[in-house]
């Protein structure tokens, strides 16, 4: 079973030499079951969409 995450997008801290942190994306994928209703979510591969609950591989 899929925990749902509550959040939109996730991103991973990166120190490096300069200034701050920046951030680096994390690669997603759409849910094929939402896509299908002409909706765009992004999944993390492995988890569960937040929309409907199809699991995203």
């Amino acid at each position: 079973m899929c925990q749902q995450t509550p959040i939109d997008k996730i991103a991973i801290p990166f120190m490096n030499d300069m200034e701050g942190i920046t951030t680096m994306p994390v690669p997603g994928r759409r849910c094929p079951a939402c896509l299908e209703r002409g909706q765009t979510v992004w999944v993390i591969p492995g988890k569960c969409c937040p929309q409907c609950g199809t699991p995203v591989n």
